[in-house]
């Protein structure tokens, strides 16, 4: 016999701790990838990398930080650090799939699996490139200030 799993239909309803984690960690995204883009080697094809990261925090910040607000502050510092890691992973993706569209285009796959397979291997040649210091600790920082930003707009207008 299956089981059958019925889901909440009810949205929950934005909160300003969603939008504060929201934008807080859109602008860490945006930032972020600025200073991705001057680590990057030459020719490395980047454009709008940083309005991408920007919509990846947005998102995540609205899914991640914002979720379960009022939990205390080792949650805050723990939702900051998986947004963190959540935007550090979608970002590597897409650079990692701009750069198989750019190789795609040269010829250089002889089927899509290769360049699915390829995807990865980009992002994280670009990655291991990209991930200095102060990146990351642009990004960990910005990240825990947006969830604790997110934690005061709660508190505020709860």
């Amino acid at each position: 016999m299956q089981k059958v799993v019925v889901r909440d239909t009810q949205m929950s309803l934005p909160t300003m701790a969603k939008l504060f984690g929201a934008l807080g960690l859109a602008a860490t995204g945006f930032i972020t990838a600025e200073l991705i883009c001057g680590k990057l080697p030459p020719g490395t094809a980047v454009q709008g990398l940083a309005l991408v990261a920007a919509s990846f925090g947005l998102l995540l910040g609205w899914r991640v930080i914002g979720r379960n607000p009022g939990r205390g502050r080792v949650k805050v510092i723990e939702r900051g650090v998986h947004a963190a890691i959540y935007l550090l992973v979608w970002t590597m993706v897409f650079l990692g799939a701009l750069q198989m569209m750019r190789e795609m285009s040269r010829g250089r796959y002889d089927g899509p699996s290769e360049a699915l397979i390829d995807v990865l291997a980009q992002g994280m040649r670009l990655g291991s490139e990209a991930l200095k210091l102060e990146v990351l600790g642009t990004l960990f920082c910005g990240a825990v200030l947006s969830a604790m930003l997110a934690e005061w707009a709660w508190k505020r207008w709860r």
